[in-house]
């Protein structure tokens, strides 16, 4: 009686965690991986939350980088693109369109494009956290959301804040419906623990 005990607290564990939000991605090339994982690791040290990567920010992320790829980095060295005032970036209003983002509501996000030659993994990092006016954004503790693209020397790194003024998806609201499942989880868990 209690394998069949153990079998189902396992199950219903297995299945709860399914439901957990970063889960909420799709997949990632080695070098916006690697952006993401040492930005954590930055953040951590700094003991700042870390940027959970999301679907949306990241197909705009991707988009941007695709757009920029025959571009001058010398247009983007000192400009702070924010949604709204992307007039230098190609084809915006198009992606945004494409990544089916409501831009309008969009406002505590912060579009951050860098170029670095064959994107050394080094250079990347440094021109987020030491080189650049974009560290400021990375070092705030209200940016919890992320999407990362890459296109030839572009990296693109979006940032924005867990609020419907930052939300550039519905990745809120589905943290919210599959923290509902992962709490009714645990409750059936504890259910059949204690009573069977």
């Amino acid at each position: 009686m209690s394998t069949i005990k153990l079998g189902l607290y396992l199950l219903l564990l297995v299945f709860s965690h399914s439901l957990l939000p970063s889960q909420v991605t799709r997949a990632y090339g080695d070098k916006e991986k690697d952006l993401l994982h040492d930005i954590n690791v930055y953040r951590k040290l700094l003991n700042l939350p870390v940027l959970e990567r999301t679907n949306k920010p990241s197909c705009l992320a991707d988009k941007i980088a695709d757009d920029l790829e025959d571009k001058n980095c010398e247009d983007f060295r000192n400009y702070y693109p924010i949604p709204g005032r992307n007039d230098k970036i190609p084809n915006f209003e198009k992606s945004v369109e494409k990544c089916k983002i409501n831009i309008n509501t969009t406002k505590d996000g912060v579009i951050m494009p860098v170029y670095v030659s064959k994107l050394d993994q080094d250079d990347v990092f440094s021109n987020y956290t030491k080189k650049s006016h974009f560290t400021k954004y990375l070092n705030d503790s209200k940016y919890t959301i992320a999407g990362v693209g890459s296109d030839d020397d572009w990296m693109v790194l979006i940032i924005s804040t867990n609020s419907t003024s930052g939300d550039f998806s519905s990745a809120s609201s589905l943290i919210a419906w599959k923290g509902h499942w992962l709490l009714m989880a645990t409750f059936m868990s504890l259910f059949v623990f204690l009573f069977y």
